[in-house]
């Protein structure tokens, strides 16, 4: 397969706007000058040398060129255009509020979504990153929630699930265990007094809706209702992005 043949295939792949983009992101980021001075010496080697390679990666380096091919190709630059395109392009935001090891292992991020500077979505979003430098980990999930933006902003809605939902939703993000335990005596200590049976039967038919029956268990051992740590990053909990809208609305 040759080049063009090849950059055809990642062009419908991407797309044609996303890949049109890289063009103009390249403008951008380059010099006129520096690219005009970096092509002018590429016209000077030859093809035919040793190490023809070698001296173009210092010619790009010595004129701090980015092509078409670094973007496509290197995973960092990849990463560096994802986020102008998100931002400039379409104009996603990613604000990431904190980044924390759970007690399962993986990294988490809390961060705010905004489509066209507008407040959408407020989720957590795990990751298997092994990075240490929160620097790179911010970053790192920020490129992974800009990748599947759309997803993130589809999640369901936390303001319109129950009470129950929600309190065990929160038990689950605030908790040091990253859980949610409640026993039958929990239950009467702690809930009975603001949730009864029907408010079960219907936290079970939103753990159906939302395929939840992995992450919210009921009767499992001692515990009637068991919440686990994914439950996290099962919705956008836009409780307070809806208050807002709906004060707006009332002025």
């Amino acid at each position: 397969m040759s080049i063009l043949q090849e950059y055809e295939q990642i062009k419908k792949l991407i797309g044609n706007e996303k890949y049109d983009a890289i063009e103009i992101y390249l403008n951008i980021i380059n010099s006129t000058e520096n690219v005009d001075k970096m092509f002018e010496e590429f016209n000077k080697l030859s093809f035919e040398s040793d190490g023809w390679v070698e001296k173009q990666k210092e010619l790009k380096n010595k004129h701090n060129v980015i092509l078409l091919s670094d973007v496509i190709y290197n995973e960092e630059e990849w990463k560096k255009f994802n986020n102008w395109y998100n931002v400039e392009f379409t104009h996603n935001n990613v604000k990431i509020l904190n980044v924390w090891k759970s007690d399962f292992g993986d990294m988490r991020c809390n961060a705010l979504l905004y489509k066209n500077s507008k407040l959408i979505a407020n989720i957590i979003v795990k990751s298997d990153l092994k990075e240490k430098n929160i620097f790179i980990v911010e970053n790192k999930m920020k490129s992974l929630i800009y990748k599947n933006f759309e997803k993130y902003c589809n999640l369901p809605k936390l303001s319109k699930c129950s009470k129950l939902m929600e309190e065990i939703y929160d038990t689950v993000c605030n908790s040091d265990s990253s859980m949610c335990y409640i026993t039958d005596e929990d239950w009467y200590n702690d809930y009975a007094d603001r949730f009864n049976s029907k408010d079960i039967e219907k936290l079970k038919e939103e753990v159906k809706k939302y395929k939840l029956d992995n992450i919210i268990t009921f009767n499992e051992d001692e515990y009637k209702i068991l919440g686990y740590g994914d439950l996290a990053v099962s919705f956008n909990d836009d409780r307070n992005i809806s208050k807002n809208k709906n004060q707006e609305r009332g002025r």
